[in-house]
């Protein structure tokens, strides 16, 4: 009676395991032929990749010419000034390539260089001598802001820019920021962070922003999600046919911007092939523009040219 007992109780759980581990066993065959019950599948790198690849908008580029730094004006060039963008927008200009850069304390203004402004530009007090650096000129946000452009036309900072675009809704700015290193890149973007948030964040998704090297797409996303972005070659001397390829199938960057003189039918249909927009600078030749139209080329800057 005693050997019964304990062989009942040796019995038992093993009986009940072997049941168990049959029913498991059954319900995990099961869960493999049943169509909606499926295991986690492990992700290829391929797939990976694909989820950095965005969405950008650029349904601005129906405007087939950009002004070029806010547009010449009365044979003047690369202004950046309040003068030009009036000019310009009344004559049909809608999209506006700024140039910014850093001054010497610190803040981001709307020039091409300090070079460019001591060659150019003037104190006002001084009437129109170009700058003389030996005078207390340094390239700082006050000096730049109390100078013209040629003697003639007035200079603008961040705020202006933004109180531009709050008065001009149908605007896009499009970013030629010159830095290509990570902190320069990052300082410029999140100051244009900031000054928008005094006045409306949402004015940032009216820029385009303008990249010069692969690496760069991350950067200025760290800043904000910009909802349009260009690869611009013309500081990439590495650039190649192939390689804008590859970057815009793995980022979703479908324009880019190539000087005139690197065009070329092959990488034209090589591109477009690929849905990559195409953008020429600086053409103020419209039988010139006809002919990069005609080629395939989607969008002109141009300094002189009417839309």
């Amino acid at each position: 009676m005693t050997m019964n007992v304990k062989t009942n109780k040796i019995i038992l759980p093993i009986s009940i395991s072997i049941i168990t581990l049959a029913l498991l066993g059954g319900i995990f065959y099961f869960a493999s032929k049943a169509p909606w019950i499926k295991a986690p599948e492990s992700s290829t790198s391929e797939e990976i990749e694909d989820s950095n690849v965005r969405n950008f908008d650029y349904s601005w580029t129906t405007n087939p010419y950009i002004a070029h730094a806010f547009g010449g004006i009365l044979g003047d060039t690369y202004t950046n000034s309040y003068e030009a963008f009036l000019l310009n927008y009344q004559l049909g200009h809608r999209v506006f390539e700024v140039d910014f850069f850093i001054t010497n304390d610190g803040k981001t203004v709307l020039a091409h260089d300090d070079g460019h402004w001591q060659t150019n530009a003037t104190l006002q007090a001084d009437g129109y001598v170009p700058i003389d650096t030996s005078k207390s000129s340094e390239f700082t946000y006050d000096n730049f802001m109390s100078s013209l452009w040629y003697g003639k036309y007035h200079p603008v900072n961040l705020e202006e820019l933004f109180k531009l675009m709050q008065n001009y809704p149908d605007i896009y700015i499009v970013t030629d920021t010159k830095y290509t290193d990570k902190q320069h890149v990052q300082d410029q973007f999140s100051a244009f962070l900031e000054s928008a948030k005094n006045i409306d964040s949402t004015l940032l998704d009216r820029f385009v922003v303008q990249i010069y090297h692969p690496q760069m797409l991350d950067w200025v996303m760290e800043v904000y999600p910009w909802r349009s972005i260009i690869y611009t070659l013309y500081a990439n001397p590495n650039w190649t046919t192939e390689n804008v390829i590859e970057f815009s199938q793995s980022s979703g960057v479908k324009f880019i911007t190539i000087p005139s003189t690197s065009l070329t039918p092959d990488n034209i249909s090589s591109w477009e092939a690929q849905g990559i927009k195409i953008a020429v600078h600086t053409i103020n030749n419209y039988a010139e523009a006809q002919r990069f139209h005609g080629l395939g080329v989607s969008n002109i800057y141009t300094d002189f040219l009417i839309p």
